[in-house]
């Protein structure tokens, strides 16, 4: 029998709706998850936080049948369950939202919330054409009752991020969901838009719906979340109620310890430099409308030297394109790109390296990095021609080793030896290694898109700390980043990007979140 009582207990006085006692999952010789044990009350808001590779994701796998645990049980309505499947989780009411949102993006967003479970007219007992009524009425109804304004016949594409994890949800709420687990759900929402979430979220939570909240971002855990647990090293290390705790206690056991300094920078060996000199000046940039892009409608900015100029905007607001045309991997139709007085507007990708700009894609496990070839060859890439790497057109591997072991330890790059492979590593260190490379060609500009997507608080304040010393030493920074939290504390001038277009600019010390929040969704970049 599939499901056990688990005590003897009134159906009616459930005390688990989901949990897990002592499971655990090993991979090899990697134990990622540890006699974890969490327990989730009907109607509450239960907040997982932990550092990447804390084990977070295995124990969301198993909760929903995507992994089976080596040992262990998980509990549904206080009773032991065996999640054969995904299908058997979701029979159950377990279902998830995930940080890549996973509707088709070609559909509109009504046929998307009824894919694999349209209502149909019935002929002669049988199916026979979709009941688009039906289907409409349903995901109206839902709408309403989630306070959210939703236009059922947009495609996905066309469809702010919001309002794409609306419809998540209430897709989810369709089909029996009264588990939800979301998995970092504001990476990429304008501050207003968080509030709308947790507005609905409550609402939620009000209506019996139970809700596991994985997040980084401790403020929100503490705004939100009932209940809050931290797995660390695939262990749980400590679980309150919000109300008895703090974000320091918080990130205390994070990290491992209540001693641990969470975010210290490196000091710096300089002090801050500030000129007048402008190192890249854009004027009216512009792109075509191409599919599943966002074209830029006139882009003007200017970054001096020793500068970083953050650039906020809700995703998917021509932020990508325009990093894309500042460092040559897309061709615009109008307007200049100049570097320090030159103009490099339809320069190639390798041409501006040569000339300064280095580049930290949002996307290091596919742009960033090879992630199956080395460390060193990583860390080497770009100077593998150039001397001392290379001597009359042979490598030189002793000076090639140096080399890497120098530029590793500049930003202290945890990594065993120099031939594991990338992927191997922490996505902190991943990103440091990124950072390791491109610092090394001492360009002028850094363009730097989402630079701590993934990554844990010790990691973040490492990657926050080399460009602060970057900046102070003469260097400039294009920093995009949909963190504001992270914006306001690294740039001196904050830009607001909504609709392909520069809406606003302000300078940081006189900035706050709300005021930038108002700009990302009021210029019809973020409204839905």
């Amino acid at each position: 029998m599939e499901v056990q009582n688990a005590a003897h207990r009134d159906a009616n006085q459930v005390s688990v709706r989901l949990g897990a006692e002592e499971l655990s999952k090993r991979y090899g010789n990697i134990e990622a998850n540890r006699d974890v044990s969490i327990a989730v009350a009907p109607g509450e808001i239960h907040a997982i936080v932990g550092e990447n590779g804390a084990g977070k994701s295995t124990l969301m796998r198993m909760l929903q049948g995507i992994e089976q645990p080596d040992s262990g049980r998980i509990i549904v309505d206080d009773q032991i369950v065996s999640l054969s499947g995904p299908q058997r989780a979701f029979a159950l009411g377990i279902g998830m939202v995930h940080q890549e949102f996973m509707l088709a993006p070609d559909l509109t967003l009504l046929e998307n919330l009824v894919l694999g479970d349209e209502p149909v007219y019935r002929a002669f007992g049988a199916a026979s054409r979709i009941n688009w009524p039906a289907a409409l009425e349903s995901g109206e109804r839902l709408a309403r009752e989630a306070a959210a304004h939703v236009d059922w016949s947009r495609t996905v594409l066309t469809t702010p991020v919001h309002i794409q994890q609306f419809v998540e949800i209430i897709r989810l709420l369709r089909r029996g969901t009264r588990i939800l687990i979301l998995d970092e759900p504001t990476a990429v929402l304008a501050p207003q838009q968080v509030e709308d979430l947790f507005d609905l979220l409550r609402k939620l939570r009000e209506d019996g719906t139970t809700i596991l909240f994985i997040s980084h971002k401790l403020k929100e855990v503490m705004a939100l979340a009932d209940r809050v647990t931290v797995i660390r090293r695939g262990e749980v290390r400590y679980s309150s109620p919000v109300a008895e705790t703090d974000t320091d206690t918080i990130a205390g056991h994070m990290v491992g310890g209540l001693d641990t300094p969470v975010a210290t920078a490196r000091p710096t060996s300089a002090s801050k430099i500030e000129t007048d000199d402008v190192v890249l000046d854009v004027q009216m940039l512009t792109t075509p409308i191409v599919e599943k892009s966002h074209p830029l409608r006139g882009v003007d900015l200017h970054i001096g030297r020793g500068e970083i100029v953050g650039l906020a905007g809700v995703s998917g607001n021509g932020q990508n394109e325009l990093v894309e045309c500042l460092v040559g991997l897309r061709d615009s139709d109008g307007g200049t790109v100049s570097l320090a007085g030159q103009d490099i507007t339809h320069l190639s990708n390798q041409h501006r390296r040569a000339l300064g700009i280095g580049y930290v894609s949002a996307d290091r496990r596919h742009e960033g990095l090879a992630l199956q070839a080395s460390v060193e060859a990583n860390v080497i890439a770009g100077s593998q021609r150039k001397a001392p790497v290379s001597k009359g057109g042979f490598f030189d591997r002793k000076a090639m080793r140096q080399v890497a072991e120098k530029r590793l330890a500049f930003v202290d790059v945890r990594y065993g030896v120099l031939n594991d492979a990338a992927g191997d590593l922490s996505g902190g260190n991943q990103q440091r290694l990124v950072f390791a490379r491109e610092i090394a060609a001492d360009p002028s500009l850094l363009i730097v898109s989402q630079p701590t997507r993934g990554v844990d608080l010790v990691g973040i304040a490492a990657i926050h700390a080399i460009l602060s010393d970057f900046r102070n030493s003469g260097g400039s920074v294009l920093l995009v980043s949909e963190e504001l939290d992270e914006i306001l504390a690294l740039s001196d001038r904050i830009l607001v990007m909504a609709d392909g277009k520069i809406v606003g600019e302000m300078n940081a010390a006189e900035a706050d979140i709300g005021t930038i929040g108002k700009l990302m969704v009021m210029q019809g970049g973020g409204d839905g």
